[in-house]
């Protein structure tokens, strides 16, 4: 709980570059700190499903993997971008008056220093098929960008390059949200912890060079106490991480 308070987070990856129609797909979900795993996230808490492209969503067993990360598998039935979303409800946790974390809310811990409840969301896209790079974009239905989460990162999906710049936009119950930090890093990054840093603008949106290959993370969390409630917790905390498999 310790290093859910101190900004651990959830991210999910595709396993290969791309699926294909009618075969099983499988994404891990992995918990730690800037693409560093570090331990398990409780599957008891969470919850993930995919969204068929121009369609409705999937719920998604969460299942073991092995010591560093869990799974979640579908078979996709047609070409296209599948966004993947993991959630991690992890509830309420206290920091005591003598600064230990415990869970529970702030009845259970009345002289806690604070009281907060923490919720997570991951999100990836799985590539299904091949796209001829030079024949043009891939028209992408706008549901599959915009999924309504509580606190999201959006990027159009694609086929992304070592050199290209992405714009991320960070909406907070669907509005933009400007002013709030974006952490980005890359799979294979020598030093601990996030390589970018940026804020987002008027319009929410922040963008990035994707200077260096591997799988690219990006980042963002937001404490709200306007939606602390009596008794249980004095803010909302939201964390979204995004990420791009295989850069090149």
């Amino acid at each position: 709980m310790l290093k859910v308070v101190q900004g651990h987070e959830i991210w999910v990856l595709p396993e290969g570059s791309h699926g294909h129609e009618g075969h099983e797909t499988r994404c891990r979900i992995f918990y730690g700190h800037a693409m560093r795993p570090d331990g398990l996230a409780d599957p008891a808490r969470l919850a993930a499903w995919v969204l068929i492209p121009g369609g409705a969503k999937l719920s998604l067993k969460v299942e073991a993997g092995d010591d560093r990360f869990h799974l979640v598998a579908f078979t996709p039935g047609r070409d296209g971008f599948w966004p993947v979303t993991v959630e991690n409800d992890v509830g309420p946790v206290a920091v005591t008056a003598d600064g230990f974390y415990r869970r529970g809310t702030r009845k259970d811990y009345p002289d806690a220093r604070e009281v907060g409840y923490y919720y997570q969301y991951a999100r990836t896209y799985v590539q299904v098929g091949h796209f001829c790079a030079t024949c043009g974009p891939v028209v992408q239905p706008p549901e599959i960008i915009n999924l309504a989460h509580d606190l999201e990162l959006i990027l159009t999906p694609g086929a992304y390059r070592v050199g290209d710049e992405v714009i991320l936009e960070v909406l907070y119950r669907g509005r933009p949200l400007p002013g709030t930090e974006v952490k980005a890093t890359w799979s294979l990054r020598e030093e601990d912890d996030w390589g970018l840093s940026a804020k987002t603008d008027d319009a929410g949106r922040v963008k990035f060079i994707l200077s260096n290959p591997g799988h690219w993370l990006f980042y963002t969390r937001v404490a709200d106490k306007t939606l602390g409630r009596e008794d249980e917790y004095d803010k909302k905390v939201y964390s979204a991480t995004l990420s791009l498999f295989g850069v090149r």
